[in-house]
């Protein structure tokens, strides 16, 4: 049940993942990839919060295996956060950055205006999720 549970986490991380990245770079869904010139805004997203996912099981089977009983719930938000914010800023910077001459102080208050809304909303559903799952 245990497996099962973070499983199903995960999933709605994805999820979740997904949405915050989704509709935070929607403006950007019709500019071409620099790294890929067929690659959909859809794909770049999908996969990229996969890699979320995992990053998450292997978090919550680190602390499985180390037995800790410590509560992980602002933990995870916050590496949550870190981690979608990190997703937006690599579209950003793939799709329109790159094709323009962007400091990298340009790019971070960028991203950061057009994800806080969905980048909050999703940080906020994650800690509220983890006390509900009990992590």
């Amino acid at each position: 049940m245990k497996y099962c549970k973070s499983l199903i986490f995960a999933f709605i991380i994805y999820v979740l993942a997904s949405f915050a990245t989704y509709f935070s770079m929607h403006v950007y869904s019709t500019d071409i990839s620099s790294s890929c010139f067929e690659c959909s805004y859809k794909k770049d997203i999908f996969l990229s919060s996969i890699h979320i996912s995992v990053i998450f099981l292997l978090l919550i089977l680190l602390k499985n295996i180390l037995k800790k009983k410590w509560s992980i719930s602002i933990f995870f938000t916050i590496i949550f956060a870190i981690l979608v914010f990190f997703n937006n800023y690599n579209i950003f910077v793939d799709r329109v950055s790159s094709w323009s001459s962007y400091t990298f102080t340009e790019e971070l208050l960028s991203v950061l205006s057009n994800s806080y809304l969905y980048l909050g909303i999703s940080t906020i559903l994650v800690f509220v999720l983890l006390k509900l799952f009990k992590f």
